[in-house]
């Protein structure tokens, strides 16, 4: 198991901002992701994603930038893409260190 790749809030922002084609994973459970999430982002939980991510994301090539709370949960969700054959995954942390706006449900 490779290590999960870090990507930076900064580069997420710019990535947004400029619409490069990437899957934005927020991996909270949907009562956090209604609190507040990154616009744009797909909510599946992480206790769903093993059963629901190839439903949501069939092209195991697609780029995902994954976030939670605080950065913990990303790390199980991360192997379980692996596990999945998803190879373009990066570690964007949690929202908690998103300086951005955020959406609220």
């Amino acid at each position: 198991m490779e290590e999960l790749r870090a990507i930076s809030v900064e580069q997420v922002k710019a990535d947004l901002d400029e619409g490069k084609d990437f899957v934005l994973l927020d991996v909270r459970t949907p009562e956090e992701y209604e609190e507040g999430h990154i616009e744009g982002a797909l909510n599946i939980p992480l206790k769903e994603l093993a059963y629901e991510v190839e439903n949501e994301i069939p092209n195991v090539e697609t780029t995902i930038y994954l976030y939670c709370r605080s950065g913990v949960r990303v790390i199980t969700a991360g192997h379980i893409l692996y596990d999945l054959g998803y190879e373009n995954v990066y570690n964007m942390g949690g929202i908690l260190s998103w300086p951005y706006e955020i959406v609220r449900d």
